[in-house]
């Protein structure tokens, strides 16, 4: 597959964004209601793979889907990782890596109590089982906010941290919040990512394979929503705006990172 077409794929692929698969919390998705979703996916046809997949070259299914999950938390292992493998899809997580192996401190949480992010033995064995693990930055700092070299170094140094644990390279990269600029895209092209994905969207076709498009999925979506949210190249409007009006409360975490650094 010529490197022209892999980016095509990349682009074209849809991509659907979880956060935390937990029976109990405000952001979250229930395993039971995770699996209807899954379910729903395989019984429409499609298969669950992920970016390093298309980047490899690999012969695709006819329709597939990426999986990916935000800030790796450690259900992703216990409750995630059991129901995709056993409809036989794959997933991406995109990792906090200044977090691994410790509690949720960075995010202005809504769940019931302190919440682990992956440690360095659950990162390896998802590795280990072809689940792709990217980079997500160091701290979720919403890095067009922040000087320059720091940027940079969360941009850097959060892939060259999953490239020693793993010891496969780290191909991409979700901005924290979905915000950047050119400047923050051109820091993550530099840094050797192949890849990286920004904000929701209508339309379904980004500009470029460091904007690619990825559409939430929340605890009220039943599987006519996800359905709504695989529609291409866009997604029906009445959706779009619930879930802009859904995934507008994050704008409040920036806000308690600035209050704890004061």
């Amino acid at each position: 597959m010529m490197y022209d077409v892999r980016h095509m794929y990349l682009k074209r692929v849809p991509v659907l964004l979880y956060h935390h698969v937990n029976p109990h919390g405000f952001n979250t998705v229930s395993p039971r209601l995770f699996e209807k979703h899954i379910r729903f996916l395989k019984q429409t046809g499609y298969t669950g793979i992920t970016f390093r997949q298309i980047l490899k070259g690999e012969l695709l299914p006819e329709k597939p889907v990426v999986i990916t999950f935000d800030d790796g938390y450690d259900a992703v292992f216990y409750h995630a990782l059991p129901i995709l493998e056993k409809y036989g899809f794959r997933g991406v997580v995109f990792m906090l890596t200044g977090y691994i192996g410790k509690k949720n401190t960075w995010d202005l949480s809504l769940e019931p109590s302190d919440i682990r992010h992956l440690n360095r033995e659950e990162l390896v064995e998802l590795s280990r089982r072809e689940w792709e693990i990217a980079a997500h930055s160091m701290s979720h700092r919403v890095l067009t906010e922040i000087q320059e070299l720091k940027a940079r170094y969360e941009i850097e140094k959060s892939g060259r941290i999953l490239e020693d644990l793993l010891q496969v390279p780290t191909l991409g990269f979700a901005y924290p919040f979905g915000r950047y600029n050119e400047s923050i895209k051109a820091m993550v092209k530099e840094s050797g990512y192949h890849y990286a994905c920004g904000a929701l969207k209508r339309h379904q076709l980004p500009a470029s394979v460091y904007e690619l498009v990825r559409i939430p999925v929340y605890r009220t979506d039943g599987t006519h929503s996800i359905g709504k949210k695989l529609a291409y190249p866009e997604i029906p409007y009445g959706e779009f705006c619930k879930l802009k009006a859904i995934s507008s409360l994050s704008h409040l975490t920036p806000l308690y990172q600035k209050m704890r650094s004061k």
